[in-house]
């Protein structure tokens, strides 16, 4: 009986179970990287060294940090407390809030399989896998995954996104539950993005009113006037934690409180910060760089919403996708994580395509593309293997292709569900092999390596400065336990700096060098002394 009719929660949960397997393994095998990951472990490991966790109020080198709400810097915090501040343990916490997306997904489509049904006919298998394959899909999808495991806050983002939404699509059935996730879904987003809370519930508003089907009868509790007023009620308790912080950190801060709305929140939208302007081809770029082999569903995904566009399910689907769309395109400053928000929708999206395949055993002109994408795999997997290249993980392009190429010769011989299954098992085991090289987090290998000159900085008398020669590093500061400011016009003499490169810079002598990585893909970096008589280090 529980093979054929599963309790609501099991679906959800071993789905929950298996991205956890997936997500988890070798957090620690790199660094930390700049600049999001090294920030906020340095203030999170403030919050954990401060005896009343600085009173809730975040801190950075001793300053006030006003960029962002401190809700995954605390939990961050309990986990320094408990288990250290090695890589694995720092992030832990928000690649364990990021697997949330999974469940979450696959309930948000079971819900929209039934508001849209017919009133009095039970849902349909291809239905009621839908959520199935939007979880696996979503689970499986590179970028998710990856940015998920990295100390940042995208990834709790989306969860807390997604749990917004939830609860909005339940206000038509169980207003009461629906009004108290919602809520929680807001007071979430508050302590992560502020300004991402207010978009995501108009986003979510608005899909919501084109996908709620009329009530066959309306019930007092149940009728849209209660839900609204439910909606401002309980909803409101709800995001009590989000705005009872914002309102002691606007007494506290005053002014300064208002950074994480306006130039940091709102001023991405009319100004591009940072120098962060390439436009539309960043979302662009990370879209079909990082959607395979999941894009190849896309385009059915599409034909298949609007064809659906007369049910509530076709309508929350395009309408989420085209408001995140809008979101991340409207946006003057771009940088390569803010696309995330767009994996769910593509999910929900491409979803029912992959569980009608599956129930319908239809390929969808699928084999070719799929043997196309073998043949690059394997070809970039014989590159590497022949020294041609170097620095791509030849274990995952093999698994990959295999698959793949195993995959499309099933689907143009009619065998779909052997294929299938195929390419997901195939993917997810690529995916699992490549958690194992430092390969994963490839923007470490874009420059110079920080983690063992900050060790060596750590090392050095307090009483001499440091400064980094070029822009800031973070990361390096975070290894080395201080700040390394970037080197200013006229420094303070003597100091420390550390200098991409091998050669002394004018007034400076070479302490420490360390070489070239094995791969040859980052530059040499040396300690320096500048300033005075050469400098001996304590033995």
């Amino acid at each position: 009986m529980l093979l054929h009719r599963p309790r609501p929660w099991v679906v959800p949960l071993l789905l929950w179970l298996l991205t956890c397997v997936l997500w988890l393994p070798w957090l620690g095998n790199v660094p930390l990287r700049d600049w999001d990951e090294a920030g906020i472990a340095r203030t999170a490991l403030e919050f954990a060294q401060a005896a009343d966790l600085n009173g809730l109020l975040p801190t950075r080198w001793g300053e006030p940090y006003a960029n962002k709400p401190p809700g995954l810097h605390l939990l961050v915090a309990l986990a320094i407390r408990v288990g250290g501040a090695h890589e694995a343990v720092l992030r832990f916490v928000p690649a364990l809030l990021s697997t949330a997306a999974i469940p979450l997904v696959v309930l948000i489509q079971r819900e929209l399989a039934l508001q849209s049904r017919p009133i009095r006919r039970p849902a349909s298998r291809t239905c009621s896998g839908e959520g199935l394959a939007t979880g696996l899909i979503l689970m499986t999808t590179l970028p998710m995954a990856r940015h998920g495991r990295l100390l940042m806050l995208d990834g709790a983002l989306v969860s807390a996104m997604l749990l917004l939404w939830w609860g909005l699509l339940l206000l038509h059935r169980r207003p009461r539950r629906g009004v108290g996730l919602t809520g929680l879904g807001c007071s979430a987003l508050l302590l992560l993005k502020p300004p991402a809370a207010m978009a995501f519930l108009v986003v979510g508003l608005a899909a919501t009113l084109l996908a709620t089907p009329p009530m066959e009868s309306a019930r007092p509790m149940e009728g849209p006037a209660s839900a609204l007023a439910g909606l401002c009620g309980w909803g409101l308790l709800g995001c009590l934690p989000g705005l009872a912080w914002h309102g002691w950190h606007l007494h506290s801060r005053g002014d300064a409180a208002l950074v994480m709305w306006g130039r940091q929140g709102f001023g991405r939208l009319v100004q591009a910060l940072e120098s962060h302007d390439q436009g539309l081809s960043v979302p662009a770029f990370e879209l079909l760089k990082g959607g395979w082999p999941w894009l190849l569903l896309l385009p059915l995904g599409l034909q298949l919403a609007w064809r659906q566009r007369q049910q509530p399910a076709g309508r929350w689907r395009l309408g989420v996708l085209v408001g995140c769309l809008g979101m991340v395109l409207s946006l003057k400053t771009q940088l390569p994580w803010y696309s995330h928000i767009l994996w769910p929708p593509l999910a929900c999206v491409e979803g029912p395509v992959l569980a009608r395949l599956w129930y319908r055993r239809r390929t969808g002109q699928l084999g070719p593309p799929l043997l196309l994408l073998a043949l690059a795999a394997l070809l970039a997997a014989v590159l590497q293997a022949l020294a041609i290249v170097d620095g791509l993980p030849l274990v995952p392009l093999l698994s990959a292709g295999v698959a793949f190429g195993i995959s499309g010769i099933l689907l143009l011989t009619g065998r779909v569900r052997r294929a299938l299954g195929l390419v997901m098992a195939g993917w997810w085991l690529a995916l699992l092999c490549f958690w194992s090289t430092p390969t994963w987090l490839w923007e470490l290998n874009e420059n110079w390596p920080t983690r063992s000159a900050g060790l060596l900085v750590g090392t050095l008398p307090s009483e001499f400065p440091v400064f980094v020669e070029g822009p800031g590093r973070p990361s390096l500061s975070w290894y080395g336990g201080r700040l390394v400011r970037p080197r200013p016009v006229q420094p303070p003499f003597p100091h420390h700096l550390v200098v991409p490169g091998e050669a002394p810079l004018a007034g400076c002598q070479l302490q420490t060098l360390f070489p070239v990585s094995r791969t040859g893909q980052q530059q040499a970096v040396s300690l320096q002394w500048c300033g005075g008589e050469v400098f001996t280090e304590p033995h």
